[in-house]
């Protein structure tokens, strides 16, 4: 996990639940922009600037609701910058727009509007950066404030015209600060009592993987080659020099399956069609092998894709090694919803996700953080299949 810690990285399920929020925020931003827009349509002398300062709005709020799509990385400082500039714009231009007119600065609707939008970052960017931002907005809109302060028809201290405006961009910063320093301490909390948990399940899972091969094959092989073989010897008079001569080989064959089954990765055990030449998959982390579990798990079960045509490509790469998926989605189904929840937590564990959808193929690629192999290693599949047992 990469950058300042956030609820959104800590917790990319949640991000999916509060992207619904913004896009509420964005469009009672903007309406709040087009009625007291049109409410005060007498103050505007320049509308051409008001006309800017809507559409400036609009797009703050569009490219804020893409940026929190869990298709896409997790929503950054510099997407942050990016929604706040814009908004800061619209506070611009819509002073412009009223310029030696403006008559009320509390129906100004630039800076309620940027403040809403405020008020839904706290499950998105850590809380020094709210505050941060949030401040230096508050400071920017204040000094338009003062500026267009001959223009007001209150009598009331200058300062008031720099505090009203500003106010509600500082209460919400406050207020998006608090939650996002809240929620981040909460996840925290959470994942340190659940470590214990989490080491003990994986501790069985590793050995559940050991033990599983076993049943696989050289059981199986048990089962219909050693176990008859062993019956007709026993009610034998004898061993011939045959029945020797087989049991040498069904030896030679036990030994080889048992050390294949070793060799197995975990993640050929769990999918029919991989590809890793070089076992990366044993060197991946945890997290990183939980991730790919769900993901196969829920592209074995659904039914939006075709589990026969799963497969798994391991490549490594100078800073790791990256992993593909490939499936094939079944006709008339819409593989994006499904896949959603997923691609999200992969950006909080993976260094990049990559996806796309082409025709009715799906390839989903991960750039996993691997450690280098460690000196020494078990024999591999062509040693266990030319090394004979001793006789």
């Amino acid at each position: 996990m990469t950058g300042p810690l956030t609820a959104q990285r800590l917790d990319p399920l949640g991000g999916i639940t509060a992207r619904v929020l913004v896009a509420v925020a964005v469009a009672i931003a903007f309406a709040e922009a087009a009625a007291m827009s049109s409410v005060t349509a007498d103050q505007i002398s320049h509308p051409a600037f008001e006309a800017a300062a809507l559409i400036t709005i609009g797009v703050s709020g569009v490219y804020y609701v893409r940026a929190t799509s869990p298709f896409r990385p997790a929503f950054s400082m510099r997407s942050h910058t990016v929604v706040y500039l814009l908004a800061l714009a619209a506070v611009v231009f819509n002073s412009a727009a009223q310029w030696g007119s403006n008559a009320v600065v509390r129906d100004d609707w630039a800076p309620l509007t940027l403040a809403t939008l405020t008020l839904t970052l706290g499950s998105y960017r850590p809380a020094r950066e709210i505050a941060l931002f949030s401040v230096l907005a508050a400071t920017i809109v204040g000094a338009l404030g003062l500026v267009q302060a001959d223009t007001f028809r209150s009598d009331i201290p200058e300062l008031v015209y720099a505090i009203t405006p500003a106010a509600p961009i500082l209460a919400a910063g406050v207020a998006a600060a608090a939650f996002s320093r809240s929620l981040v301490g909460s996840l925290l909390d959470w994942r340190s009592s659940a470590g214990a948990r989490e080491a003990s399940a994986r501790l069985d899972a590793e050995q559940a993987e050991h033990a599983a091969p076993a049943r696989a094959s050289h059981l199986v092989h048990l089962d219909e080659q050693v176990i008859p073989f062993l019956q007709v010897v026993s009610r034998g008079t004898g061993l011939s020099e045959a029945d020797g001569a087989r049991a040498r080989t069904l030896a030679r064959e036990l030994r080889a399956l048992m050390l294949i089954d070793t060799e197995r990765s975990w993640l050929e055990r769990i999918v029919r069609r991989v590809d890793d030449p070089r076992r990366l998959a044993e060197r991946m982390a945890g997290s990183e092998r939980g991730f790919l579990r769900a993901v196969i798990a829920h592209l074995r079960h659904s039914e939006v894709f075709d589990d026969e045509t799963l497969r798994l490509t391991l490549r490594e790469e100078p800073a790791g090694c990256s992993v593909t998926v490939e499936v094939e989605s079944r006709a008339g189904r819409n593989p994006r919803v499904h896949l959603a929840p997923y691609i999200a937590v992969a950006h909080s564990l993976f260094s990049a996700v990559d996806w796309q959808i082409t025709g009715t193929t799906l390839t989903l690629v991960l750039a996993a953080g691997i450690p280098a192999p460690s000196p020494g290693g078990r024999a591999t599949r062509g040693d266990a299949l030319t090394e004979e047992a001793p006789r």
